[in-house]
């Protein structure tokens, strides 16, 4: 089965070829989300939001390049804004911490 014959079935629903892409794809970008996760828990969440927005997007796959190119670029991008998130709760914690002795004083 191809590439295109994939992911044309998957675009009228049929959950066999979903299945289908999903299992055939899985296992590398989950060695993908592994090299940015710190635990195992972390890489599968990275994987599972993935592929929610493989699937949520794949009307927009052009077939100009790779298919496993373009879901890797949803995953990664997954984990980016992952990330981003994470180190902009960081950035408020870190300010109201530093701004804690001042608000603390009489």
């Amino acid at each position: 089965m191809t590439e295109a014959e994939i992911v044309s079935a998957c675009l009228r629903g049929d959950s066999k070829y979903e299945w289908a892409l999903y299992e055939k794809y899985a296992p590398r970008m989950y060695a993908v989300c592994l090299r940015y996760a710190n635990r195992k828990e972390e890489a599968q969440d990275f994987l599972q939001e993935g592929f929610i927005k493989v699937f949520e997007n794949l009307k927009s796959y052009r077939g100009d390049g790779s298919l496993e190119g373009w879901i890797r670029r949803i995953i990664v991008n997954v984990i980016l804004k992952s990330f981003r998130k994470r180190l902009t709760k960081w950035k408020c914690a870190k300010l109201i911490l530093s701004q804690l002795p001042r608000l603390l004083m009489p």
